[in-house]
């Protein structure tokens, strides 16, 4: 069994390590292992198992929130100053 990163899974599979992030926050999404507070891993055949199952497919397809607002690489939301705010 080959652990794998967030990160690698995002580019794997196509999910932003974001999404991961909100899913396991959620208590959903692929299984993963957190062997400290910060290190985070998946198993490859837990996420090739769960990415494949039909059930799955409705969290795959949740759009973004659609509020107008751009996400950051972090997963931070920067809001733009308009100039009547200030």
């Amino acid at each position: 069994m080959a652990l794998i990163s967030p990160t690698e899974v995002a580019m794997q599979y196509g999910i932003s390590a974001t999404q991961l992030r909100q899913w396991r926050r959620r208590g959903i999404g692929p299984e993963y292992f957190q062997f400290t507070a910060r290190t985070v891993s998946y198993a490859d055949d837990y996420l090739r198992d769960w990415f494949n199952d039909p059930e799955n497919a409705g969290l795959l397809a949740e759009d973004p929130p659609a509020d107008g607002q751009a996400s950051c690489r972090d997963g931070r939301v920067r809001r733009s100053r308009r100039r009547d705010d200030r």
